[in-house]
Parts: structure tokens; C-alpha cells; sequence
């Protein structure tokens, strides 16, 4: 099993996020190799390289056991890395690019064909290992810009509610004012209509006066002829 060496289940169990393996091979053979950490690496490797056409280009991952085969093929030759799962598969393959870039400069290419298994390891293994502690460096200035992104989110949303707040701030403002002149309306309209009340009262009271001074006159000339019908006034002459 994969995790059967004692010291590569202490690498993972402090979660490091790096680069762990990487070979160059040729068909199924493997020419080159370089561990960061001591593994059973072979035996998975050689799985991944029998199912592997490096007749062709391609770029593809296999995700095993929690760690990341990243397979890169290209002019007959195969380049692979293992990866913790959570580092980034665009540095795993700007890598394996880098690799590849290295061992098409020189003579290898030529004697790869014809190549025993791991006949390349005093050539080009050096080269494998720079590499990986290069794109570690890479990862964890990565994993710093991560961080400054994340900062540079968290400022954001501060300023977004700041923003808010100070929106909000304004709205209150407003909602005041407008409170306010709600309350100076509302004080004029009571005034106004305390105004048209008493404005009301009296002209129902000038029309009552009218109306009882109207059957008062009504009434006493009613009164009048009647006397004058009864011969009040003739009787008194």
C-alpha cells in the first residue's frame, strides 16, 4: 500500500502541500526519478505508465489515495509528478512543462528510446530535485498571495459595509428630515384644522341665529294678523 512506509504517513499527517515525486519514462519505463520522501512511488507509478499512450500529446490527472498523479505526455515520452491533493495542478504542470523544457535541451531525448530503467538517474534526477524544491518555493509564494488575496477580500468587505453603514448613515438623515417636515405638516394641518373648526362653528352659529331670528319675525307677523283679524286693534281704539 501506499502508506505503508512509516515516514511518508508522517509527511502527510503535517498536511504538507507540495510536490512528493516526479519521474521521466519512456513507454513504461521509467529513466529518471526523484522522491522527496521515501514511498512505495514504483509500483503506483508503474500503474499509471501502463495505462499511458505516449504516442501523443495530452495533460491528465488521476486522483488516488488522496494524492494527485499528474501525467504529462509529449514526443514520445512521458513526465509525471505526485502531488498532495491540495496543491495546485497548474504549478504540478508548469513543473512537469519546466521538465520537459529541460530534458528536450540536451542529448537524452536521443538515447531515450534504447534506455534501460533508471539508466538517466545520474543525469537527470539532480534536475528532477531542483525543480521540485523550486515549484515548493513557487507553492508557498503562492500560498502567500493566496493569503494577501484573502486580505485584500476582507478589506474590500469592510469597505463595502463601511460604505453601507455610511449609506445607511445618510438614509437616516433623510428618514430624520423627513420625519421632521412629516411633523411640521401634521402640526399645520392640526392648526389648520382647529382654523376651519371654529370657522364652521360659527357660521352653523350665524345660521341658527338667522334661522330663529327668521321664525321670530315669522311668527310676530303671524301674530299681528291675527289680532288684526280678531279686531284687537279696533277694540282697543
Amino acid at each position: 500500500q501506499f502508506f505503508e512506509n512509516m515516514r511518508l504517513k508522517q509527511w502527510y499527517q503535517r498536511r504538507v502541500r507540495a510536490l512528493l515525486y516526479s519521474c521521466v519514462a519512456c513507454d513504461s519505463v521509467v529513466l529518471a526519478d526523484h522522491a522527496d520522501v521515501v514511498g512505495n512511488f514504483e509500483a503506483a507509478t508503474q500503474q499509471i505508465l501502463d495505462r499511458t499512450d505516449s504516442s501523443k500529446f495530452s495533460r491528465h490527472t488521476y486522483s488516488v489515495n488522496q494524492f494527485n498523479y499528474h501525467v504529462l505526455t509529449k514526443r514520445g515520452l512521458t513526465f509525471l509528478a505526485i502531488a498532495d491533493q491540495d496543491f495546485p495542478m497548474r504549478i504540478s504542470f508548469a513543473y512537469l512543462e519546466k521538465v520537459g523544457e529541460k530534458f528536450f535541451s540536451g542529448t537524452l531525448p536521443q538515447r531515450a528510446t534504447n534506455a534501460k530503467p533508471y539508466e538517466f538517474r545520474r543525469d537527470f534526477s539532480p534536475i528532477l530535485s531542483s525543480c521540485i524544491v523550486q515549484f515548493n518555493k513557487t507553492r508557498q509564494v503562492d500560498n502567500m498571495s493566496e493569503l494577501h488575496g484573502q486580505v485584500e477580500d476582507v478589506k474590500g468587505v469592510m469597505n463595502q459595509n463601511i460604505e453601507k453603514i455610511l449609506e445607511r448613515g445618510e438614509n437616516l438623515e433623510q428618514l430624520q428630515q423627513k420625519t421632521t417636515e412629516l411633523n411640521l405638516n401634521a402640526n399645520r394641518f392640526q392648526s389648520q384644522a382647529v382654523r376651519l373648526r371654529r370657522k364652521m362653528w360659527w357660521q352653523n352659529q350665524k345660521v341658527l341665529i338667522s334661522v330663529i331670528a327668521s321664525a321670530v319675525i315669522i311668527i310676530g307677523v303671524i301674530t299681528v294678523l291675527i289680532c288684526w283679524k280678531e279686531g284687537v286693534f279696533n277694540k282697543q281704539k
